[in-house]
């Protein structure tokens, strides 16, 4: 649904047409807020290939503990796959602009509107990739729980329960097999969490081993909202999260990845971008209004539940 900006104006300065300027605006604010995209395995579906886009596992192998027999080759084993897919679909949402208010608007008026279409672009994709994500992976409930309902709100997320999250990829099992979840560069992994998680992370006193942003080699390298790294995990503070209900109160939910633990894919040329178009077009033989939006094509998918851990929480900021 279309939302109509302008239906009063106040004579002012006028401001020059959207253009190249606005397409960059719109993604300096966008980018620095896609906190769970910039996490996932990031897979594009080619134009004209189909529906569907595959992601393709290979299954663990038992070890071969079996001595050979001279002039005797061993069984063969079969190198069996496990498969992924999501379909792509299509988001968007866009406003318009009368054409007196841009003629008579003091205020910036179209960069103000592109800054919230960013805005609410960042928050629909991240939204998506939560969506596709939470529930999905292994789930910690802080406290001993044994569900989302039964998370007491003094039950925080802290240094031993992020530890365990860590332990839980560090040991996890695959097919039988015991293995150590891979993670980004550096072996390390990555956590994204909500403000009051951050709030309780920092007011424990066991973080001694905490790794904060200005005592980064490279600070320049660093996540978009990261604030630092504990026990072999780069953590990003992110307001994309939504909260849930909890014993007593809301609860807060936190990430901790290794690699390929979800998937996020666009179908080619079809991420997210802005759309603009210009007085006189889409029905208005008066030119009495623009319109300015965004769109992207896109889904996201869990790919190897073990490789996540999905920590549910209270929260003493509250």
């Amino acid at each position: 649904m279309a939302n109509t900006i302008g239906t009063q104006a106040v004579p002012g300065n006028t401001y020059a047409d959207p253009g190249i300027y606005y397409d960059r605006r719109f993604l300096e604010r966008l980018v620095p807020q896609l906190y769970l995209k910039e996490m996932g395995d990031k897979k594009p579906l080619p134009t004209k290939a189909g529906t569907m886009i595959k992601w393709h596992r290979l299954q663990k192998m038992n070890v071969a503990l079996t001595p050979l027999s001279e002039n005797t080759n061993p069984a063969e084993q079969n190198a069996a796959t496990d498969v992924v897919t999501a379909e792509p679909l299509t988001y968007g949402a866009w406003c318009k602009v009368s054409a007196e208010l841009n003629l008579k608007s003091i205020n910036p008026i179209v960069e103000e509107i592109l800054d919230e279409l960013a805005d609410q672009a960042a928050i629909t994709y991240d939204r998506i990739v939560f969506n596709a994500i939470h529930t999905n992976l292994q789930n910690q409930y802080a406290g001993g729980a044994v569900n989302e309902a039964a998370v007491a709100d003094t039950s925080v997320l802290n240094a031993a329960e992020l530890r365990k999250a860590v332990y839980s990829l560090r040991s996890a099992t695959v097919d039988g097999v015991n293995v150590s979840v891979p993670g980004f560069e550096g072996n390390l992994y990555k956590a994204v969490i909500h403000p009051a998680q951050e709030y309780d992370l920092l007011s424990d006193a066991a973080v001694g081993s905490f790794v904060d942003l200005t005592k980064y080699k490279m600070p320049e390298k660093a996540l978009n909202g990261e604030i630092g790294q504990l026990y072999g995990t780069r953590i990003v503070t992110s307001t994309n999260l939504p909260t849930g209900t909890g014993a007593t109160d809301e609860t807060f939910r936190a990430f901790v990845f290794g690699r390929q633990a979800y998937g996020v894919t666009e179908l080619s040329g079809n991420g997210i971008r802005t759309i603009r178009q210009p007085a006189g077009s889409n029905n208005d033989p008066l030119e009495m209004f623009t319109t300015i939006g965004w769109k992207f094509m896109m889904a996201a998918k869990v790919l190897h539940s073990v490789r996540g851990v999905e920590i549910y929480t209270g929260s003493a900021a509250q």
